[in-house]
């Protein structure tokens, strides 16, 4: 015999018409400027490459043979990129080594 089921009542969820601000979305051009206005754009092209890699700043300093404090003062913009360093970063993500610079 079979029993009675139950049928459970589900909420209707229902959304607002106006978008708040929060809810609207940027462009990733905005989303730099909003929150990385203040650093060049090779310090940005650093990090976002060990990002990807899912790299920590760390590992990646050994793995291009300097040292993790050298790898967040680039990121911070505090410390510039030279042009053999770069390359060695545009070889290690295989890319150009004009984004370090």
């Amino acid at each position: 015999m079979q029993e009675h089921t139950r049928k459970h009542h589900i909420e209707r969820v229902v959304y607002s018409e106006k978008k708040s601000e929060e809810e609207k979305p940027m462009s990733i051009g905005e989303f730099i400027q909003e929150n990385f206005a203040d650093l060049p754009n090779w310090a940005i092209v650093l990090r976002g490459f060990r990002n990807r890699e899912g790299l920590s700043q760390k590992s990646l300093g050994e793995l291009i043979g300097i040292a993790q404090t050298n790898i967040s003062q680039m990121e911070l913009g505090k410390r510039p990129i030279g042009k053999a360093l770069a390359k060695r970063f545009a070889n290690f993500f295989k890319t150009d080594y004009r984004l370090f610079l």
